[in-house]
């Protein structure tokens, strides 16, 4: 019989921190990642074609809505925003909507521009080794 490759196994003898860690790693693996997969490669259509980013209308739904306060960081400037998130509208796929990418998937309170993200991501692959 062979394993699944995406369900992941948590040893018996894991401390309570090492359990959460990999708890917390298998839910962004498994669920939250694959979740955002959609609206990021529609934010990189509209980059690419020139399209202006449509903004997230206001959920109509009759499930209860949180406000969050959220710093996002791009390359010139800080921002903070409200979003209104509720179970149909998490805030992780309302960011990475908008081209931000949440510090966390729930409740975030930071959030950085992809842009920012590409350039660091850039910068520590083309940086000379501290020897």
């Amino acid at each position: 019989m062979a394993p699944e490759a995406n369900v992941c196994v948590v040893q018996d003898k894991l401390s309570r921190h090492a359990w959460w860690k990999h708890a917390q790693a298998c839910w962004w693996g498994d669920d939250v990642l694959p979740s955002l997969i959609r609206p990021f490669m529609r934010f990189q259509r509209e980059q690419n074609t020139g399209a202006q980013v449509d903004s997230i209308e206001p959920c109509m739904c009759s499930q209860r809505h949180h406000i969050l306060k959220i710093v996002c960081v791009h390359m010139e400037y800080l921002e903070d925003i409200d979003l209104v998130v509720c179970s149909r509208r998490p805030a992780a796929i309302q960011l990475v909507s908008q081209g931000l990418f949440p510090c966390s998937p729930l409740a975030p309170t930071l959030a950085v521009s992809m842009d920012m993200l590409e350039f660091v991501s850039d910068l520590f692959v083309n940086m000379a080794p501290n020897e």
